[in-house]
């Protein structure tokens, strides 16, 4: 699948962790995973990542995201409707001639705004109720965000599956796939289930569309994170040198670091928590096995933190229940590597979650340099550490990894 061309020739000047990149990719990934959430029939998220030569609704919502998204930080980053924005709406049939162009450009304009501030602003007054995207519009601002119950599996996020199925209960197909890019822009692709991922990839590749989104709104640069081949999370020796351990209680999950993953490794399916380039992962593995995660190490800069460690673990259980032998791997896979394989040895090995994050911090020799990592995991698992690395290494924190000598 090949990126709309953007608007822009500078090169992008984003920060590495700008919570656009999540909420630009988000509306792409949101829609199209909406259509699997919903059981819409394939080919509709076909036709949004291919809408040329198509007047289908799925066909006309990938044209109005394009055009909404296109140059976050140009003139109408403020979400106006200028130049650039559609005309026409998903399930219109129309153009701009008709009363159907306001709908278009009002909603690609909410679009677009919620993805630059990450708010969704008051229905438009423009747009029917009986509209796709006015049923979308309505379900994602009227659907309840539930407040955050890490042990008891409530996330904020999961709004964004809740007003998908009031979408279609209000529009059918074409509204939750609307309401899909809507709900992906405000909480981001890290907001969507990973197990609706898996099944897009057998239609659509979720990476493809994350590339578009990105490409899409900050702008092209073939050196940089989606595009191109390099260490987009940092090119320390620790992530440079091959790194691979059995997880200490299920010894058909591989935890390693990102040169494990680029020897090609001896597994059936991968789970990447880290950014890695178009072609890090074996391509003998079936896209829906290679499960790409939205997980950063620093502080406060996941708005899904636990919603996103529960799905990654919860990742790893559904390939091992399936047969797989699974890699688990961040950068260096010396921090959210092993929070998350503690999360997953809590959940499917019954192991108390604070002594599994203390074997497994020391198996890989990692750190808790990033401890709200530590403290989500345990949380999910109702464990309060209010100072992790006092908490788990009470007699201090255990050596790093040692590295082969030059």
């Amino acid at each position: 699948m090949n990126a709309p061309e953007t608007t822009r020739s500078a090169a992008p000047t984003w920060d590495r962790d700008d919570p656009r990149y999540d909420r630009a990719a988000g509306a792409w990934v949101g829609a199209a995973a909406a259509a699997c959430i919903v059981g819409a029939p394939p080919a509709m998220a076909e036709e949004l990542a291919e809408p040329a030569g198509s007047d289908t609704a799925a066909a006309r919502l990938g044209r109005v995201l394009a055009a909404a998204l296109r140059d976050l930080d140009g003139p109408r980053a403020d979400g106006g409707t200028g130049h650039g924005h559609p005309t026409g709406a998903p399930g219109s049939g129309t153009s701009g001639a008709s009363g159907n162009g306001a709908t278009g450009r009002a909603w690609a304009a909410a679009l677009r705004r919620t993805v630059a501030t990450g708010t969704v602003t008051a229905v438009d007054g423009a747009v029917p109720a009986e509209s796709p995207m006015g049923a979308a519009w309505r379900a994602v601002v009227s659907t309840p965000v539930p407040g955050l119950d890490p042990a008891g599996r409530v996330f904020p996020c999961s709004q964004l599956v809740e007003a998908v199925w009031n979408a279609s209960a209000a529009g059918g197909d074409a509204a939750a796939m609307c309401a899909g890019a809507l709900a992906g822009a405000r909480w981001g692709v890290s907001g969507v289930p990973l197990e609706a991922q898996r099944r897009l990839a057998d239609t659509v590749s979720p990476r493809a569309l994350v590339t578009r989104g990105v490409v899409l709104a900050r702008g092209s640069d073939p050196a940089t994170w989606p595009e191109g081949e390099a260490y987009h999370t940092g090119a320390s020796v620790y992530i440079r040198t091959d790194f691979h351990t059995p997880h200490p209680y299920d010894p058909g999950v591989v935890l390693g670091n990102l040169a494990h993953l680029r020897t090609g490794g001896d597994v059936d399916a991968v789970v990447s928590l880290n950014r890695i380039s178009p072609t890090d992962a074996p391509a003998r593995i079936p896209a829906r096995d290679r499960v790409e995660v939205w997980l950063h190490d620093r502080e406060q800069v996941n708005p899904n933190l636990h919603f996103v460690l529960d799905e990654a673990a919860g990742a790893v259980a559904a390939l091992r229940a399936e047969g797989k032998r699974v890699l688990l791997h961040c950068a260096a896979g010396q921090s959210r590597t092993p929070a998350v394989a503690a999360h997953y040895a809590a959940q499917a090995c019954g192991v108390p979650v604070v002594e599994a994050l203390r074997r497994i911090v020391r198996a890989v020799g990692g750190h808790l340099k990033t401890p709200e990592l530590a403290q989500a995991t345990a949380a999910l698992n109702g464990v309060h550490l209010p100072d992790p690395l006092h908490d788990i290494f009470p007699e201090g924190p255990p050596p790093l990894r040692p590295l082969p000598p030059p």
